[in-house]
């Protein structure tokens, strides 16, 4: 059960209109402009259209779930993570099955910060819902209270998308105007972040290696 490996360069909006084959692949995402992804379920309501035009920041939708993530041409790091129903990586207990997943993102990121995999209740927190990185979901990983790599995913008849975050730098400031709500707005800039500033390259690097190793059976115990 081999990794493919995918370095994609675009808008997020074409990204996530791609549907990705149910199997194991690695997705890198580079995107061309900043943007600011509404959640499957997220009100539009969230986000000022007008503000967002005339900032340059561009409002897109996922088909996972969670509240708004920022996706910058540098400063974040955007890789998506795709298995089918049939690897033993899939797991049918939905709390769980990141897990796996954080884990690994925890031990390829060990050269340069020790972090540790949220395996608590999903909170929502204060703004949760309309901004992803105010919210813990199972799986994700933390560096103490603060979120390193946020995961959202989408599930289907023949497999799994884990959509993952991180950020080299985080700049609420160049975003939060385009949320509506006064209050989310005025608390962005003390959500709990940590940023992890390598090259882009050597992280997306130390994932794919590391997913490489993962096999066939055995993987699902390595893991979760």
């Amino acid at each position: 059960m081999e990794w493919g490996r995918h370095d994609w360069t675009g808008t997020a909006a074409d990204f996530h209109a791609m549907e990705l084959p149910a199997e194991r692949a690695m997705w890198w995402c580079h995107v061309v402009t900043p943007t600011v992804i509404l959640g499957s379920t997220q009100s539009v309501d969230d986000v000022n259209q007008n503000i967002a035009d005339e900032s340059g920041v561009l409002v897109s939708r996922r088909r996972s779930g969670g509240g708004a993530v920022f996706v910058h041409p540098s400063d974040s790091v955007w890789i998506d993570i795709t298995i089918s129903r049939n690897d033993p990586l899939w797991k049918d207990d939905v709390a769980q099955s990141m897990l796996w997943l954080g884990e690994l993102f925890v031990e390829a990121l060990w050269p340069w910060v020790q972090a540790e995999v949220y395996r608590d209740s999903f909170s929502t927190g204060v703004d949760g819902r309309v901004v992803c990185f105010a919210s813990s979901s199972p799986g994700e990983v933390f560096v103490g209270a603060n979120k390193l790599v946020g995961i959202s995913q989408r599930r289907g008849r023949e497999g799994a998308r884990f959509q993952c975050v991180l950020y080299r730098h985080w700049k609420p400031g160049e975003w939060s105007p385009i949320l509506a709500s006064v209050d989310v707005r005025s608390r962005v800039a003390d959500i709990a972040v940590a940023t992890l500033d390598i090259p882009a390259l050597a992280l997306v690097n130390a994932v794919s290696e590391l997913l490489s190793g993962v096999g066939g059976e055995e993987s699902g115990e390595i893991w979760g």
